[in-house]
């Protein structure tokens, strides 16, 4: 396996290593002053991040007296900005079982291969530790320190521990380990400091040479965790008061969490209500953003009159990206909503709840979090389908994962439902969205039972585990400002695609002339095959750009209704399709049986071509093509299906 390379600011490089849902992430983040997103399921690391140790900066809170970090024979000083930190994916053993472990395991033992430089193994490696289940994280430890690695332990989540009446001694850990030991808090960065101290004295000139494992006896993963419950019996220091809880993982809350049934309720319950937020609370901030469009398009296009750069301003790039944006807030209150339940704790449950489920269709509790990134983006959700080991339980995830209703058909969604829900009623609005997802589950379900008879790859049988993190109040700072990275990130990932295919609509709308341009050529050759789904010419070229991006579908719909000089850039696309007609009739082209179907449509075919394009990495050119035209043809079916199905029913 090959890896792209990562640039590095020094050939000192220090690796952050651990088991999933241990914390690493949260400590690079602390270390680098990076803000990646980080989650409390595992598979949310799946390639690797490099930053630069800052110093300086670091929380001066006071933490419990940190053992010596003894100096190595021939340390020299450490220049500052000197030292690069690697993120890796969680691994729980240095026998690599799943694709994720390999891409760890490289980053300790082909390091040369991923950076540019002139060593196999790193200087320096973070063991992050998790003080509230040690006895499983802690082989791994030992592992590391019996392989030679100069290593640090990053006890997390102590805090915890203490809560529960179980405490770590870091003195004691430290003693008995033979390593450095110290507690940081990687929620609010106490014990940072302490950290890097202890990188900086300790990191070496050069790597020391290792001895990696290659396999791994039965009989010495026994040793090992008989080891690790001696280790944790010595280490713990009870609470002499005996007021800690000591039930930290399956309490009250989750009687009802992973009920099979109860737990089934309280997840449609809070997706519901999650849906009914973001189509509800955004609708303010939509309807203020869509009036300075409108405004700005009407400010414009006076200022400029009626000239070629006007017209391309006010139809192309404010009626396209305006169109877009409007709807940001939907996907910023999504993003928030969805943090506070991963700071929780509430999300790693649903893996919980859904791994019988996934066992029906031929996946297991493994697909959970990479379906579960798609609804955000299919391109990191087919990367995170790495942590699954099973060959036919990987293909079958990312088969499915384009089926999953992303971010950028959220603009899409707002906009047809937008069609269809009074405005005085918007909980309607949270139902149909909520309606929508479940559709899409259904979709990938039974592309999973179908794509299973199809692949003929046996199943692996590798089981699924997962670790499930404490209830905890979420930090609201934290979540905030990671639901603000990601929706700054969508804006600046799908703003300069928006306003370019925008753009080049509006050319293509206008070149040679308006009357005979391409994509009116184009949107002609496409009619018979609208026809059947109750749509124009006008709705199939933004098909066509909508490959671009999912979300393109608006802003060129916007752009076409601009250019045909209905208003669009300035009375709004969502009035401007109420009484958009086929051309020489009086028949509206957006009816409900119509607008149906192009949910439909877009709940299957329109993967962008970026998430084509990893698929083809990911697997093969067959399957990405296979799956781009089948779920294309499938979805066409399936829409005219609809649409004439609601006509039959009396539904125009």
């Amino acid at each position: 396996m090959t890896f792209p390379e990562i640039g590095v600011q020094s050939g000192k490089v220090v690796v952050l290593v651990g088991a999933p849902n241990a914390g690493k992430t949260s400590v690079y983040n602390h270390l680098t002053g990076s803000r990646f997103k980080t989650v409390n399921y595992p598979g949310a690391t799946v390639e690797y991040s490099v930053g630069r140790l800052r110093t300086g900066t670091e929380k001066s809170q006071p933490t419990p007296a940190v053992p010596d970090c003894h100096t190595p024979p021939h340390q020299t000083s450490v220049e500052p900005g000197s030292i690069s930190v690697m993120d890796t994916p969680g691994i729980v053993s240095l026998i690599p079982r799943s694709q994720d472990e390999q891409v760890a395991l490289s980053a300790l033992t082909a390091l040369d291969t991923i950076l540019d430089v002139p060593h196999h193994s790193p200087h320096l490696l973070i063991v992050a530790l998790d003080a509230t289940q040690p006895a499983r994280h802690l082989p791994l430890v030992r592992q590391i320190l019996a392989s030679g690695f100069p290593a640090v332990v990053a006890l997390t989540m102590n805090d915890l521990a203490r809560k529960f009446n179980r405490e770590i001694d870091i003195n004691v850990l430290s003693s008995l380990l033979g390593a450095p030991v110290v507690e940081i808090d990687g929620r609010t960065g106490v014990g940072l400091t302490d950290l890097v101290a202890c990188i900086e004295s300790m990191i070496p000139d050069t790597p020391v040479a290792v001895t990696v494992p290659q396999t791994v006896s039965n009989q010495e993963i026994e040793d090992l965790f008989r080891w690790a419950d001696e280790i944790v019996r010595k280490a713990t220091k009870l609470d002499p008061s005996g007021q800690g809880r000591s039930n930290p993982g399956l309490g009250g809350m989750d009687k009802i969490a992973l009920h099979p049934v109860f737990g089934l309720l309280m997840f449609a319950i809070v997706m519901t209500a999650l849906f009914w937020a973001v189509f509800s609370a955004a609708k303010p901030f939509m309807n203020l953003i869509n009036q300075f469009f409108g405004w700005m398009g009407t400010e414009v296009g006076t200022l400029l009159g009626e000239g070629w750069v006007s017209k391309l301003l006010v139809d192309g790039v404010i009626a396209g990206g305006g169109a877009v944006l409007t709807f940001v807030p939907q996907i910023a209150i999504l993003f928030l909503a969805l943090g506070l339940l991963e700071d929780s704790g509430y999300l790693a449950r649903g893996a919980m709840l859904v791994d019988r489920f996934l066992l029906l269709i031929g996946l297991n509790g493994k697909s959970f979090v990479p379906l579960l990134s798609a609804n955000a983006c299919a391109i990191p959700a087919a990367m995170a389908a790495r942590t699954i080991p099973g060959k036919r339980e990987r293909t079958l995830t990312l088969l499915i994962i384009p089926l999953m209703s992303c971010s950028a058909r959220l603009p899409v969604w707002g906009l047809l439902l937008g069609f269809l829900v009074p405005v005085d009623k918007p909980w309607m609005g949270g139902l149909a969205l909520t309606g929508i997802y479940l559709m899409s589950l259904v979709f990938a379900s039974t592309m999973a039972v179908v794509g299973g008879k199809i692949l003929r790859i046996p199943p692996s049988n590798t089981g699924f585990q997962v670790e499930i993190p404490h209830w905890r109040p979420p930090t609201f700072r934290t979540v905030v400002v990671s639901a603000w990275d990601r929706t700054v990130s969508y804006v600046q990932r799908a703003g300069l695609t928006i306003l370019s295919v925008s753009v080049i609509f509006w050319l293509f709308m206008n070149l040679p002339s308006q009357e005979h341009s391409v994509a009116i050529f184009v949107g002609k050759l496409l009619s018979p095959l609208l026809a059947p789904m109750g749509v124009d010419w006008r709705v199939g070229v933004a098909l066509i750009a909508a490959f671009a991006a999912r979300e393109v579908f608006v802003s060129a719909l916007a752009v076409v209704f601009a250019v045909q000089n209905t208003g669009g850039s300035r009375i709004g696309l969502l009035e401007t399709m109420r009484h958009a007609t086929f051309e020489g009739t009086q028949r509206l082209v957006f009816t409900p049986a119509s607008i149906v179907g192009l949910i439909v449509f877009f709940l299957i075919a329109l993967q962008c071509l970026a998430t084509v394009a990893v698929m083809r990495k990911e697997v093969s050119n067959r399957f990405a093509l296979g799956q781009m035209t089948g779920f294309i043809a499938l979805a066409w079916v399936l829409s005219i299906a609809t649409v004439q199905g609601l006509r039959l029913v009396g539904i125009p």
